[in-house]
């Protein structure tokens, strides 16, 4: 494919003049380009579910529901993605990715006036499903830029610059991300006490999603082979350029293993969870006596759990096999959702708190590093997008899941012993689960 002169790795400048190994620099701004996506994650749409049920007359669970089917829309498409990005590279989808986010956040903080034009000119429809069909699109296109393609582009792109050191880097970027991922709730909630609810989206607008799109065109480059130079820092004239043995296992391979399967459902179990708590954790910190700024404030002392446990994560996945860090994901989720059961009380609260940012941390650096290590790096793109499209298909059941049970007993007690259940299940399962791919005994 012939590769325009504005996305070659030397314009607009050759990273291999850098007076240090580029992937360092790689790490800094693929790690913006994960937080970039935070409004299209589900802690940055769970903030404006008040909003919406006020301005739009739909009732929490109609919003899990609109939410749910944008959510598995974009799952569809994501696959397709992760084609384009084997196809394309990451400077041209980090700016679809950004570009897309933007305007997507442009039309979420024009729905309330689009709304009302919808209802001047289908005036025979009910408001009710008008703003269903609108939230949802609008849902289906920050899920798809945000949580989907951006973030994939950039977790990627972190990965093909490393090999020996990718749960080093990993876990370096991990640093920031855990912290920005747990504490963006609280965060945005300041946002939008300070410039309203429309206002903060434009805002998000102009920096996660075009200001995004600029930087990464700037700086992102696809691997370091097309830049002169190899992975871990090694270049093609150094003595040491050994790398552990390249793996090149296609898309249709990958399916047919265990491995994607154990790794997958462990880590959509925890996009379950953590997006149906994070959504409705204004109506769960109610019902436990809390006031909307105490029920947000969960999210700091977890994002500290988060950012230790991803650094060590990262730090150990380059140590032993990454079945044992699966193990620990799925059992803090179990044990966390244990502790919404008594989530009135304190103890409870701090099980949550621990278990979901100690799993938290560990899906950030599985997110990274297990797909190139069994698959490596040829067809990431499309085994990654295969990932990120049941990951984000998972994410869409939370919610509703949550809703339905808030919905049916008046509490989130039988959404926690789902979980509870299935998380144990996969515990027993991730035991199967082998260090490397072998096409012979997967």
């Amino acid at each position: 494919m012939k590769t325009s002169f504005f996305v070659r790795p030397e314009f607009p400048f050759a990273p291999i003049r850098f007076p240090f190994f580029y992937g360092w620099w790689i790490v800094v701004v693929t790690t913006i380009g994960i937080m970039a996506s935070i409004p299209g994650q589900t802690m940055g749409v769970g903030v404006y579910t008040d909003y919406l049920i006020i301005h739009t007359g739909l009732n929490r669970l109609e919003i899990s529901l609109a939410y749910m089917t944008g959510t598995i829309l974009s799952s569809l498409l994501l696959p397709l993605a992760g084609r384009f990005y084997d196809l394309w590279g990451s400077r041209i989808m980090i700016l679809f990715a950004g570009t897309g986010l933007g305007v997507a956040l442009l039309l979420f903080s024009e729905s309330v006036w689009m709304l009302k034009m919808l209802e001047k000119v289908f005036h025979g429809i009910p408001r009710t499903t008008l703003a269903l069909v609108e939230i949802t699109i609008i849902f289906l296109m920050l899920r798809q830029f945000g949580q989907g393609i951006m973030a994939m582009v950039s977790r990627n792109t972190l990965a093909k610059w490393f090999d020996r050191q990718r749960g080093l880097a990993s876990g370096i970027s991990g640093l920031f991300v855990a912290f920005s991922f747990s504490g963006a709730p609280l965060l945005m909630n300041s946002l939008i006490n300070g410039f309203g609810y429309p206002g903060s989206m434009i805002l998000m607008a102009l920096i996660c999603g075009f200001g995004m799109a600029c930087l990464g065109w700037l700086f992102y480059r696809d691997q370091p082979e097309d830049c002169g130079m190899l992975m871990d820092g090694k270049t093609p004239t150094s003595g040491d350029t050994t790398l552990s043995s390249e793996r090149e296992v296609s898309l249709a391979e990958a399916l047919r293993s265990y491995n994607f399967w154990i790794f997958c459902l462990g880590m959509c179990s925890s996009s379950v969870m953590v997006t149906g708590f994070t959504f409705h954790i204004s109506s769960i910190g109610n019902l436990a006596g809390l006031s909307r700024y105490d029920a947000y404030s969960v999210f700091l002392p977890m994002s500290i759990f988060s950012v230790i446990s991803h650094f060590i994560a990262g730090w150990a996945s380059d140590r032993m096999p990454l079945k044992y860090l699966l193990m620990l994901l799925v059992g803090c989720l179990g044990l966390g959702s244990i502790g919404l059961l008594a989530y009135e009380e304190i103890w409870s609260r701090w099980m949550v708190i621990i278990c979901y940012g100690i799993q938290g941390g560990i899906w950030g650096c599985l997110s990274i590093v297990a797909w190139p290590r069994f698959y490596g790096r040829k067809h990431l793109g499309s085994i990654n997008g295969a990932f990120m499209g049941a990951m984000v298909f998972a994410s869409a059941i939370g919610p509703p899941l949550f809703g339905a049970s808030e919905n049916l007993s008046g509490s989130y007690n039988e959404a926690a012993l789902i979980s509870v259940l299935f998380n144990f299940l996969l515990l027993l399962g991730a035991t199967k689960a082998t260090s490397y791919y072998d096409p012979k005994t997967n």
